[in-house]
């Protein structure tokens, strides 16, 4: 399965009126993709069923054996959304996704012919995926000054399922003439990776846990989407993504037009804290926390470390001691492993003051 540039798949770029009704708005999409949809949704729901075999064989030792089929068989339907959604419930989760989101989501099953119940599963992709993994390949993204304008280059690796990458595709949210493009899992209605021309690009990066999901709080995407639609400009999207309560922990990987505009947000269910490049040098975000007050969250095993918690940050900072000639010579310092791997579904980069953008995907 090789990266292949996004124009070479067929692959369409959905367009999103965020000035129709929120249940009309991915109509198309469902009625387009309902085959791929419920392909992919299978894959989701597959997955889901083996996290909660983990689960249930990580169990403590106090657990009776006796009792983990009885688990198994009462979490699976649970976690993998075939349960219905209706009454008090389908008002809780209408809440924690907001309420103009869970209205996409509907409008979205019911076009496609699904149940709104595994397009609300695959929609907690993100925040699922911080239970399971814990720095394991789980994307990698830098940005660095180049022609006098920032670029944002990432890889997003997140093989959970592996059929990822086939079903990425890339939607255009529009509001009268203002618009911005998101790179994102088909029947997805949050935010991954994104860039609105002239203003910004943010990309988001899996944060290890930092406790047990914040169930009541919003799925990390859709906080980030909420973030994109309401901002025209890069310190707006940054005011906007730190004053924020998610389900799970997060990182955001941002930059605007001005070789300044570049930030790493840090959020946890706490604190919202940011890093910035020093001068003349590259920003990396992998899936650690490297501000100093975060780095307790990082587990025993990695105190007082920094870019040798994981091999993509320290391959990324030597590839980088000579600064990138231009857009291009950029993305190719994210090529290649380890950075680059077998679980890699997409890499892309992004410079908003040009307009400029590559977008790479799995066939």
């Amino acid at each position: 399965m090789p990266l292949v540039d996004y124009t070479r798949t067929k692959r369409p770029v959905f367009d999103i009126d965020l000035d129709a009704a929120p249940y009309d708005r991915w109509a198309e999409v469902g009625r387009r993709s309902r085959s791929k949809l419920g392909r992919f949704m299978r894959d989701i729901e597959a997955m889901a069923h083996d996290y909660v075999d983990q689960a249930v064989d990580a169990a403590p030792t106090w657990f009776p054996d006796s009792l983990k089929p009885i688990a198994r068989s009462a979490l699976k339907p649970l976690l993998s959304g075939l349960s219905r959604i209706t009454g008090k419930l389908g008002s809780w989760v209408a809440k924690s996704f907001g309420e103009e989101y869970a209205d996409e989501i509907r409008g979205l099953a019911h076009a496609s012919g699904l149940p709104e119940s595994k397009i609300f599963l695959a929609n907690l992709t993100y925040d699922i995926s911080v239970e399971i993994e814990r720095y394991y390949g789980a994307c990698s993204s830098f940005s660095v000054t180049v022609e006098g304008a920032p670029v944002l280059v990432r890889n997003m690796d997140w093989a959970l399922p592996e059929s990822t990458g086939r079903f990425t595709v890339m939607t255009r949210f529009h509001k009268g003439d203002a618009s911005y493009v998101n790179i994102a899992p088909l029947g997805c209605v949050g935010v991954l990776s994104a860039m609105r021309t002239g203003a910004w690009a943010v990309t988001l990066n899996q944060a290890s846990p930092t406790g047990p999901l914040n169930i009541p709080q919003w799925p990390v995407m859709h906080r980030i989407r909420k973030a994109c639609d309401a901002s025209m400009s890069y310190s707006s999207l940054i005011r906007h993504l730190g004053d924020m309560q998610t389900m799970a922990p997060f990182f955001t990987h941002v930059i605007g037009t001005k070789p300044e505009q570049q930030i790493v947000i840090e959020g946890t269910s706490e604190s919202f804290l940011k890093r910035k490049p020093k001068p003349g040098k590259p920003l990396i975000q992998t899936n650690h926390f490297v501000h100093m007050a975060h780095r307790h969250h990082n587990g025993e095993d990695y105190q007082g470390r920094d870019c040798d918690i994981c091999d993509r940050y320290a391959a990324l900072q030597k590839r980088l001691r000579k600064k990138p000639r231009d857009f291009a010579d950029a993305f190719s310092r994210i090529r290649g492993g380890p950075v680059t791997h077998r679980h890699t579904m997409n890499q892309m980069a992004f410079c908003p003051a040009t307009a400029e953008a590559i977008v790479r995907v799995r066939t």
